[in-house]
């Protein structure tokens, strides 16, 4: 066995196919089903059932775990050793959720490669439990998310706060409770709760996603069991739905102050949900006796863009003030 069995068997493992697996990694499949079964005969198991779809045993499994903790201690140890010779080289894999990535890569990416020509950035976008299991196993180099402070394996240093709203249509607000209207948004700034808008439609992103998920807990706690209308995994693509009136979405309130600023201000209401709307969000990258300078040059460059924006308009969450937020004692209005 060597470092190429590892890479070998993670991708039979992701693909669950020989056929996928040989055409990722541009070698036949009978060189990659003979390596497999090299490796079988060497540890006296069986690792993969092969049938259609190819599953891993219980034993593939488990070096299926030792196969990308090898991968990840290679990776770490060439770019230990990049370090040491001065070579500033390679692919940095950052991971960020889709929206948030929409907000933060394109400036910090352009920014970053500038002073950095020799480093080529892999953008992998996805749900923050997903981007969390791939920084353990090695496939990303920094995440971009919401992680527990004392996750194990990993490092976490906060960066900013993300202040999650509520964005709904007036046309919806006033075909759902007319006259009321206005009294049922107040109600829902001022007391914190979303109970008085249990009869409304909701778009819902996927569980794992960290606004999906604080917005199921917001549900729970206001004892609403919500008509989920639409789920997506895109934040636009609900927010575009708002406009049309489909229903009401938690989004972060900069995604929902431009989608307001896009349609005029008349269009789209944005109701603050106060401290019980704020996420965390965190860089974090693996806890490992040698951390790739790369990784801690772009963390240091996400730390000088945040203090950046404090001079001016800011791009992210806690920056920038709701458009509401003055007017929560008021009625909450955007």
């Amino acid at each position: 066995m060597n470092f190429t069995t590892m890479d070998y068997f993670v991708a039979v493992a992701e693909e669950r196919s020989f056929t996928k697996a040989a055409e990722r990694l541009s070698v036949t499949q009978q060189t990659l089903s003979a390596h497999i079964a090299g490796v079988e005969r060497e540890l006296g198991v069986r690792l993969v059932n092969r049938k259609v779809p190819l599953t891993l045993t219980y034993a593939g499994n488990v070096f299926l775990g030792y196969a990308r903790s090898f991968q990840a201690q290679e990776r770490s140890m060439r770019q230990e050793f990049q370090d040491i010779a001065g070579d500033e080289r390679g692919l940095l894999g950052v991971g960020v959720a889709s929206t948030r990535g929409h907000m933060i890569m394109p400036r910090a990416v352009a920014e970053f490669q500038a002073a950095h020509p020799g480093i080529n950035v892999l953008l992998h976008e996805g749900e923050n439990r997903e981007l969390v299991t791939d920084l353990k196993e090695g496939r990303i180099d920094i995440a971009i998310a919401t992680v527990a402070e004392d996750e194990p394996g990993l490092v976490v240093h906060r960066l900013y706060t993300d202040r999650v709203v509520l964005l709904l249509s007036n046309e919806l607000l006033a075909r759902l409770y007319g006259d009321r209207a206005e009294e049922v948004v107040a109600s829902v700034a001022r007391e914190g709760s979303l109970a008085p808008l249990a009869s409304c439609p909701f778009m819902m992103l996927g569980q794992g996603d960290e606004p999906g998920d604080l917005a199921r807990r917001l549900l729970e706690h206001s004892g609403v069991k919500p008509w989920e209308r639409v789920q997506s995994s895109n934040s636009e693509t609900l927010v575009d739905l708002a406009i049309r009136g489909v229903g009401a979405c938690f989004v972060p309130l900069d995604l929902a102050q431009a989608a307001a600023r896009e349609e005029g201000g008349q269009t789209l209401r944005c109701v603050d949900l106060g401290p019980q709307g704020s996420i965390p969000i965190c860089a974090a990258w693996r806890d490992s006796k040698h951390v790739w300078s790369v990784v801690e040059a772009f963390y240091r460059l996400l730390l000088s863009q945040l203090a950046r924006s404090e001079e001016g308009p800011a791009p992210w969450g806690e920056r920038v003030v709701a458009p509401d937020a003055g007017a929560r004692e008021q009625g909450g209005q955007a």
